[in-house]
């Protein structure tokens, strides 16, 4: 009965095992699900949706092909398509189904947009919208982990067809939870056969035994008992007994093995597996590059895993989203940096207005001109790279957009840390700097909201403020006339404002005091040609930047008298002397915090850039 148990326990261990085994094997499902197409008609750009990225879920494995140089970048989806308005595109769906597949719709250009085509490069690469982007030779393979509301752009180089083949995966849950149990479960039903093989073969041991009483044997000669005899019949008692433990040994060392053998760190349990030392995983770019910018070195294939910046996409009940991210900013300030530095160092204008407009570039625009005549006339501050102190980006989905920073220097601690306003005015236009304003010393910023919520533009005539923007510029140039004459004079905080100091009301009369005789010097106010840009603050105050502008005239006024200009003046006018007098335009842009309306306190200068923009002789 013993070895009919033990045959069962053995075919049954066999079944466990060999399910155990199939379920790694053969019967193992499918590690991932994925969906390919190689389009037939050229197209510059290659548009993924979100929603085909997230037609399953995971992580999404994304190779393109088919052109000599691959790009790739994704960025918000209102934005990737706001970049491709007005030109030709295939945009790719996932068909969902028992068999998904994708598919690729052909959009025409079109014409309303033409003017956004016109506005920037037709290279995506580059663009202030993509939050990363990534180039290869031939193919590219990444892993991305992108949510809800974010989209990918292919393309070569804008004018190149796009790649041509897009295949898209997705992974798939292929673990077999019950692959262990079924192969220790036939594993302790092999140790039960066993030991039922043991104890059958024990009792069939002792039923060979003698039954009755052996009868006396005859005597015969007497023989002393060898000791040889005893040891040869106790080396075949022996021998018996380990050839029978051999017998029982081999086949459960070998029958364990196989179990053993059929177990995986990828089939155990995590509590098991745990346990284990892992062999070491790389998650990263397997290719080589710049770290910084994300951006690999061409290669035959690049491949790697991304991870989307966690910036949460409001709904339509939260309002449109920030225009950048922090993360975002960093990379375009690396990139503005960069730009108007290598302009600085040349006094090239033409270089600088890639990354600058508006009063900025004007005012260093001018700087460069008399530089080169009297070097001794300062320079702009350098606009650094980072890293910002404030992050405050409108929140709107339409252009132009507005972001507020402040930079600090890292390279020098005494230089004041630089506020700067960037405006994007189109998808396809870069963010340049409009003003950039070196704060006051000890200036404290009013608490404005996070970058993740961003904040709202308020028109120049709003109400909700103390002091109008549009008001605010006026009565400050007023001070600068008048001083405390100005009606304006009681809204605004003197505390701290270097400019009045060295420019306002005080300095004029005391300059008009030191001319001789022979000349006259008048200061009026020139109307700024900037806009003037207001952000809300938390507790409904306001950031707002401006330009006012003053003009400086000197002539002489006796018969005969000439005026000699000196420094800057005579650097951009070219005129070392005349009798018919010079005219001066100063610029100020301006950085002020404005209180609510109803607020008691008082509009504050929070900084200020200065400088002569041109001089000319008096006709």
């Amino acid at each position: 009965m013993r070895f009919i148990l033990a045959i069962i326990a053995f075919v049954i261990a066999l079944a466990f095992i060999g399910i155990g085994i199939a379920e790694r094997t053969f019967l193992l499902p499918p590690s991932s699900v994925s969906v390919e197409t190689t389009q037939t008609t050229s197209t510059p750009y290659v548009f993924i949706d979100s929603d085909a990225l997230l037609a399953e879920s995971g992580e999404q494995t994304v190779t393109f092909s088919g052109s000599p140089k691959v790009f790739a970048a994704y960025g918000r989806t209102d934005d990737v398509k706001a970049w491709l308005n007005g030109a030709s595109y295939a945009d790719l769906t996932v068909n969902t189904g028992s068999k998904p597949s994708l598919t690729s719709t052909i959009v025409p250009a079109d014409p309303a947009g033409a003017a956004n085509v016109a506005s920037g490069s037709v290279d995506p690469a580059g663009s202030d919208l993509w939050l990363e982007e990534y180039t290869a030779d031939s193919s590219m393979t990444r892993t991305f982990s992108l949510p809800a509301g974010y989209s990918l752009i292919v393309a070569d180089d804008g004018t190149a067809p796009a790649p041509t083949t897009v295949r898209i995966s997705w992974p798939l849950d292929d673990s077999t939870p019950l692959a262990v149990p079924f192969l220790l479960t036939g594993a302790i039903f092999v140790v039960i056969g066993l030991i039922l093989l043991l104890l059958g073969l024990r009792h069939m041991k002792k039923s060979q035994g003698p039954r009755r009483k052996q009868p006396t044997l005859p005597k015969g000669k007497r023989f002393s008992s060898s000791r040889t005899n005893g040891i040869e019949s106790g080396v075949r008692r022996g021998r018996r007994s380990i050839t029978k433990s051999i017998a029982v040994l081999v086949p459960t060392a070998m029958l364990s093995a196989a179990v053993l053998s059929g177990c995986s760190a990828q089939s155990l349990p995590a509590a098991i597996a745990d346990t284990a030392t892992p062999a070491p995983v790389s998650t990263g770019d397997t290719s080589t590059g710049d770290p910084s910018t994300g951006t690999p070195t061409p290669g035959a294939t690049t491949t790697g895993t991304t991870t989307a910046v966690p910036t949460p996409v409001p709904t339509p009940d939260q309002g449109p989203p920030p225009v950048v991210s922090e993360a975002q900013l960093d990379t375009i300030l690396g990139k503005i940096s960069t730009v108007t530095t290598a302009a600085d160092a040349a006094s090239d204008p033409t270089a600088l207005a890639a990354r600058m407009t508006g009063p900025a570039l004007d005012l260093r625009t001018a700087t460069y001109s008399i530089r080169k005549t009297d070097a001794d006339y300062p320079a702009q501050p350098a606009i650094p790279a980072g890293p910002s102190s404030v992050v405050l980006p409108q929140a709107t989905d339409s252009w132009p957009r507005t972001v507020f920073t402040i930079a600090e220097n890292t390279a020098d601690s005494t230089v004041a840390p630089l506020s700067l306003m960037l405006i994007q005015d189109t998808p396809r236009s870069q963010y340049k700097v409009y003003y950039a304003i070196p704060l006051e010393p000890a200036t404290t910023l009013p608490p404005v909201a996070p970058a993740t919520v961003g904040t709202s533009q308020l028109p120049n005539d709003t109400k909700l403020l103390s002091l109008t923007p549009t008001d605010a510029a006026a009565g400050y140039a007023d001070i600068l006339m008048l001083g405390s004459q100005s009606p304006y004079y009681d809204k605004f905080d003197p505390t701290g404002d270097t400019l009045q100091t060295s420019v306002g009301a005080d300095y004029k009369a005391a300059t008009k005091a030191a001319l001789p005789n022979t000349a006259s010097i008048d200061f009026a106010k020139v109307p700024g040609v900037g806009q003037t840009i207001a952000l809300a603050t938390n507790q409904s105050g306001a950031i707002v930047a401006t330009n006012i502008r003053e003009s400086v005239t000197v002539k002489p006024v006796e018969a005969g008298a000439t005026v000699s200009p000196e420094g800057a003046v005579k650097a951009a006018s070219g005129v070392s002397q005349t009798a018919k007098g010079t005219e001066a335009i100063y610029d100020y842009q301006l950085l002020f915090y404005i209180p609510p309306s109803g607020d008691t306190s008082k509009v504050k200068l929070l900084g200020f850039a200065q400088g002569l923009l041109s001089a000319k002789e008096l006709p």
